[in-house]
């Protein structure tokens, strides 16, 4: 099967780039959306598989799509980019640095997404960019470090449209 990973910038509400709005829309009856995670909402959908509780609430940001990651078929699925348990000197709560534990959290995020998508056959990807070629944040400033893994892990799911 191939995938197509598709970087979607956000320009406001009811349109593309608004992921809520998309999921609405056939043309994207076959797309499956990633979205940025918070770790606490991310350790909780692992745990529970997506049966109920926070992992399935709708959450700030592109994180309004958590729902559809309980969805059946899945439509959606979390990575996540920071904790509420870290501040740092301005207010961020974003990952400050890759560090092995963070890494294990994305490497375990792609890869369950990755199965995700082969199991519903989902042919296209989106994620949420900055349109520079990196990650979309607004919630959570991860560090560039984590920002530039993550993009690497989500365009490692297909090939990337350019």
């Amino acid at each position: 099967m191939n995938v197509t990973v598709h970087a979607s910038v956000f320009h406001g509400g009811g349109q593309k780039g608004d992921f809520g709005w998309m999921l609405e829309q056939p043309e994207y009856d076959g797309a499956f959306f990633i979205f940025n995670d918070n770790e606490g909402e991310f350790l909780a959908y692992q745990s529970d598989q997506g049966k109920s509780g926070p992992g399935c609430m709708p959450g700030g940001g592109n994180a309004a799509i958590r729902p559809w990651q309980c969805a059946t078929p899945p439509r959606a699925g979390g990575i996540p980019t920071g904790s509420y348990n870290i501040t740092d000197a301005n207010g961020n709560h974003g990952y400050p640095s890759l560090t092995p534990e963070v890494k294990g959290y994305i490497d375990t995020a792609v890869a369950f997404i990755a199965k995700r998508i082969a199991d519903t056959g989902c042919t296209d990807v989106y994620y949420s960019s900055d349109g520079n070629g990196g990650l979309g944040t607004h919630i959570f400033s991860p560090s560039p470090e984590v920002t530039s893994y993550i993009v690497s892990k989500i365009n490692s799911l297909g090939t990337v449209d350019s």
